[in-house]
């Protein structure tokens, strides 16, 4: 897997590790994006994270298991990118909480690998 992102957001008290983290890997002719958060944050499922790419196509991430509320992603979540790529540019939007919170806190992050 190759690291395309490592990013933080503000969530409670500063910290070294990442909140988000976007990964690349081939799927056939095609490029897998799998969205993956810190262990202490949870990405909203309601309100699904998205990757605008330079052209404005837009890839919504969504994943095979929620939790039993349905709130949030039990799994992390992944989009399929046309193509092979070895460089992903683009801004991701996510919504994301810690795992004691109730209101999840909007992120955006620009891609540029």
């Amino acid at each position: 897997m190759a690291l395309l992102l490592s990013a933080g957001a503000c969530h409670g008290a500063p910290s070294a590790a990442p909140a988000l983290r976007l990964e690349s890997t081939p799927a056939d002719a095609d490029t897998r994006l799998t969205l993956v958060a810190a262990p202490d944050l949870k990405v909203s499922a309601r309100l699904k994270p998205a990757l605008e790419l330079p052209d404005g196509a837009l890839l919504r991430f969504d994943a095979s298991a929620l939790t039993a509320d349905s709130a949030y992603f039990a799994v992390p979540a992944t989009t399929l990118l046309r193509g092979r790529h070895l460089h992903v540019r683009g801004m991701l939007r996510a919504s994301v909480c810690g795992v004691t919170e109730l209101v999840c806190h909007s992120i955006s992050l620009r891609i540029e690998s």
